[in-house]
């Protein structure tokens, strides 16, 4: 047994050498296809509009089976007047992320999504035929941004136009909303004592070392699964940094992009009772209240007897907030200590400048209109279990972020956990593909016979795989060039 095997790889050896066969083969089925592809466009191009300059322009596309070099023509375009390559438009290669194909880019954004970018680069390099370093990861999720941030602000000046409302195809008549602060690790060329003030910088919050980041989400009611688990329906989540005013523009923006929110009659918002919080429900016409993790958090750390603190929460079961207060007030007067009087007088600051929305849109009987069939209203505060679609990626790994990073990070974190990063990057129509078909000719101006008209020679152009080995794979494609089925196989 031992001559046997002696010398000869194991299969774990072999499935990698044969990885490393087959994407070189894709890769030259890839270049193939593309060249070949650009003779047929060079022959029914608009020759009046594309002036041929160039036949041998190299490029290069990294793709998920490793790199790919082909050529291509290069041309003038007499109407636009700027060259182009006619292939590249037809193929959309280079639109958005460069010479990186789309289908890659997905790829590293997702991996980047879940680890740190030197274990992204990692598991694409291992598991494509891609070989990518951690800075290059970067680049792409910052051009995956870039692409973001352009959508954002098409949707943005639509929305301002009016012209953005017929976008949105969930329709609901309660639509929730809530929102919380993230604070995120810094970069340490960031980190500044609280107070103090950087040259051309601004203040920064109150923890060392971290900034808040806004986050909100939105969802039309619940639904139950048989395992009888409740979930938020049509739910999307959006954070960023930056002013209070921008972060509402552009989750209103995609409100209106997800929702019809002319057929919203009630908004509900639940917050931690924070001032911009406040300001959004105001603006936004919504019935705001006091999330309930927060209430019972702010009395458990301010009220250390446990009596205490059940004769308040009692009260606030029965509805009776002056009594609530009132008996907090008592607390601070009968305190001790400084810190015990100081614990008091913020939760009695903290109710009072709350005492319209601390109790819940159930505990005020608040009337909504009927859900619609599948779909439970329940009681609100799921922002803090929501929030781990960044806080587990961008606050719990010993990492630290710039603006600008953090940013792109958690568009993308909070798109791909709801709504999915293409219903972003494919809500508007993409421009219209370039025409290259001419003219019909009329019967003067056609040839006498078919084929051997000005520009035919495309069509005695030789077939992929001429010269070369043939396998079913390219005989299958030889055969989907031609436009007919290949003898033996079939497509469902």
């Amino acid at each position: 047994m031992k001559k046997i095997t002696e010398g000869q790889p194991d299969f774990k050896s072999f499935e990698n050498e044969m990885f490393e066969v087959m994407c070189r083969t894709a890769c030259v089925l890839i270049r193939e296809y593309l060249e070949w592809r650009d003779i047929g466009i060079m022959a029914i191009r608009d020759t009046r509009r594309y002036r041929l300059i160039d036949k041998n322009r190299a490029s290069t596309i990294k793709t998920l089976f490793g790199e790919v070099i082909y050529i291509r023509r290069y041309y003038y375009d007499n109407e636009a007047h700027k060259y182009v390559f006619l292939l590249d438009d037809a193929m959309g290669i280079g639109n958005g992320f460069g010479l990186i194909s789309e289908n890659l880019a997905e790829q590293i954004v997702h991996e980047c999504a879940d680890k740190s970018y030197r274990k992204a680069a990692g598991s694409i390099s291992g598991n494509t035929g891609q070989a990518i370093s951690a800075m290059g990861a970067w680049n792409v999720m910052q051009q995956y941004g870039r692409a973001i941030e352009e959508q954002e602000a098409r949707l943005i000046e639509l929305n301002d136009s009016g012209s953005v409302g017929h976008l949105g195809n969930v329709s609901s008549r309660v639509l929730f909303d809530e929102y919380d602060d993230v604070w995120i690790p810094r970069q340490r060329e960031r980190r500044r004592k609280p107070g103090t003030v950087a040259t051309g910088a601004k203040k920064i919050g109150k923890k060392l070392g971290k900034m808040p980041m806004h986050v909100g989400i939105a969802y039309t009611g619940w639904t139950q699964s048989k395992d009888g688990r409740y979930n938020t329906a049509n739910k999307i989540a959006y954070a960023s940094f930056g002013n209070t005013p921008d972060f509402r523009a552009k989750f209103g923006m995609l409100l209106n992009q997800r929702y019809d929110m002319d057929s919203v009659e009630r908004r509900l918002t639940n917050g931690d009772g924070d001032t911009w919080i406040r300001a959004t429900a105001e603006e936004n016409d919504s019935i705001l209240q006091l999330d309930p993790f927060h209430r019972s958090q702010a009395i458990i750390k301010a009220v250390s007897d446990k009596s205490d603190r059940e004769l308040l929460f009692d009260e606030i079961r029965k509805k009776d907030i002056d009594k609530a207060l009132a008996t907090i007030c008592e607390l601070a007067l009968d305190a001790r200590d400084e810190s015990t009087l100081k614990k008091t007088s913020e939760l009695y600051g903290y109710f009072y400048s709350n005492r319209d929305s601390i109790l819940s849109w159930q505990e005020r009987g608040i009337e909504l209109p009927s859900p619609p069939d599948g779909v439970l209203y329940r009681d609100m505060g799921v922002q803090e279990s929501s929030n781990c679609l960044i806080t587990q990626r961008m606050k719990h790994r010993r990492g630290s972020w710039s603006e600008n990073g953090a940013n792109t990070m958690a568009r993308i974190l909070c798109f791909r956990g709801t709504i999915g990063l293409d219903a972003i990057l494919r809500t508007l129509p993409e421009p219209l593909p370039v025409e290259v078909f001419s003219e019909p000719l009329s019967a003067t101006q056609a040839p006498q016979h078919d084929g051997k008209g000005y520009g035919a020679d495309w069509l005695h152009a030789p077939m992929p795989f001429d010269n070369a080995f043939r396998t079913h794979g390219r005989e299958a494609i030889r055969g989907m060039l031609r436009m007919k089925p290949v003898s033996g196989l079939s497509f469902i």
